[in-house]
């Protein structure tokens, strides 16, 4: 880690920029992108620009290594610590993100409906590869 760069728990910020780290087999990317919609209009006003997602596929994806979702902030202000700022937008997206997090009952139905659709496609691959 240089002198210039602060690691938090699920993130990174380094110059003017942070990046924040969610494991695509705890956090999916519509619930990350309500959690920064929820909070966007703090983030203006602290001078962040919502900069984009972006996924980081291992070589060899398992049950145990999944894909990595990462989120990118940049400081568009000139007059304050960056570091200082960003840190505070670390804590307000996740914040958001647990306002926007579903219920229980709602996460388990889109996660057997994926299970479904997953397996669905699954089948129609095998019957194609069999023709």
């Amino acid at each position: 880690m240089s002198a210039n760069e602060t690691k938090l728990p699920y993130g990174t910020i380094k110059n003017k920029k942070l990046i924040m780290n969610f494991s695509a087999f705890d956090m999916d990317l519509p619930v990350i992108a309500a959690g920064v919609r929820e909070r966007s209009d703090v983030l203006k006003e602290l001078q962040v620009a919502f900069s984009g997602f972006g996924t980081d596929v291992p070589e060899e994806m398992s049950q145990q290594k999944p894909a990595e979702i990462k989120v990118f902030f940049e400081y568009l202000g000139k007059e304050t610590d960056a570091t200082v700022i960003l840190k505070r937008v670390y804590h307000i997206v996740w914040s958001g993100i647990i306002q926007e997090f579903p219920d229980l009952v709602d996460w388990a139905e889109a996660k057997a409906d994926l299970s479904s659709l997953t397996f669905a496609q699954a089948e129609v691959m095998r019957v194609r590869r069999e023709k």
